[in-house]
């Protein structure tokens, strides 16, 4: 008597072929899990800046020269100097502690003035200058003022 191994059925044909998409639709999800877990990870780590202020960014100048901070000051009026023809915007941010210059590239915004409370961010470079590559302005107090009067008006 010879020996026989195991025989399909049909039953076992129609289970392999279940299984087999099955597996291929776990792979898929398993994949696109892990690119959203990638691209979120990434996206996180590359948009943290540092929040300093100007005597804290002098004082770790050097180990900050790679990384994006934010540094938030007043602008000195009688500093400013804005060429509207290549969009170069050169200024001093003064806090308690001292004075920081500022360039940055791009249009001067409308509230841009002496006095102003400004938050810029971007990088500290080896020659002691900030290069501002976004610049942000707090609102006014006196826009608050009226808003609050207006409200309170009605």
């Amino acid at each position: 008597m010879a020996v026989q191994g195991p025989t399909c059925t049909d039953d076992d044909v129609q289970l392999r072929k279940a299984r087999g998409p099955r597996r291929k639709f776990l792979i898929g999800g398993l994949v696109i899990v892990a690119v959203v877990v990638y691209l979120v990870a990434s996206s996180i780590g590359g948009s943290t800046a540092y929040y300093l202020t100007v005597e804290e960014l002098k004082a770790q100048g050097p180990s900050l020269r790679e990384r994006n901070v934010r540094v938030a000051g007043v602008v000195d009026g009688a500093s400013i100097q804005y060429d509207a023809r290549d969009l170069l915007l050169t200024f001093d941010l003064v806090d308690a502690s001292g004075r920081l210059p500022v360039v940055y590239k791009g249009v001067q915004p409308d509230m841009f003035q002496g006095g102003a409370e400004a938050v810029v961010e971007g990088r500290y470079r080896s020659d002691g200058t900030f290069e501002a590559t976004n610049l942000l302005l707090k609102c006014p107090s006196k826009y608050e003022e009226a808003a609050t009067a207006e409200a309170q008006g009605r």
